[in-house]
């Protein structure tokens, strides 16, 4: 799965900015107001940096520095890491453990800001993607039992009610396990396609 389809499990589908010029006071009321942990902070629609909850703490309250006074560009994280739409969920959770960040700016190549994503929005897309993978698998599942099923069901019918000459049965039969040996090949091709999606 790739960022892109991220967005359809995103817990909150608005992306919240700010300036860097913007005061620290009204970052952390709009944080307390969205419910979020960090704010990306952008310039000429451009991302440059990250206000979280510890930067607030480490660079402005233990500091002792006034929240109204001081701005985002003053306390940001600057060097961030970002990701692309094109970059798969796995890896960018890999690279969040391994740098132990919380939250991951997507931007295209001119820098733009195009989604803000915390870890829970990747676990969410983790979960419900292999929720919906199991249901795609037990519903082919059910297709690769019953027309095979259903087949041999109609043949034993054809021949008890005498449809067909004994020259055509062996024909018959044929083609019916062909079918089958077909549609078990393509079933088996889309539960690798299904698999492949996560």
């Amino acid at each position: 799965m790739k960022i892109s389809d991220l967005k359809k499990y995103k817990l909150k589908s608005e992306l919240t900015i700010c300036e860097k010029e913007r005061p620290v006071s009204e970052i952390a009321r709009e944080m307390r107001d969205r419910n979020i942990g960090a704010i990306p902070i952008t310039e000429n629609n451009k991302l440059i940096g990250i206000v979280s909850e510890r930067d607030i703490v480490t660079r402005l309250v233990l500091e002792g520095k006034d929240p109204d006074l001081t701005t985002a560009s003053e306390i940001m994280t600057s060097d961030i890491l970002t990701a692309t739409e094109e970059d798969t969920i796995d890896n960018v959770i890999s690279n969040m453990k391994e740098y132990g960040i919380r939250h991951m700016p997507v931007s295209n190549s001119e820098g733009k800001l195009l989604a803000f994503y915390s870890i829970r929005d990747f676990l969410k897309a983790k979960i419900e993607s292999g929720q919906e993978i199991k249901k795609k698998h037990k519903s082919l599942a059910k297709y690769q039992i019953g027309v095979p099923i259903i087949l041999i069901l109609l043949c034993f019918l054809a021949l008890i009610l005498d449809l067909f000459s004994q020259k055509n049965i062996i024909i018959m039969f044929s083609v019916i396990f062909f079918i089958i040996g077909v549609f078990s090949v393509l079933m088996a091709n889309k539960n690798v396609n299904y698999d492949n999606e996560d």
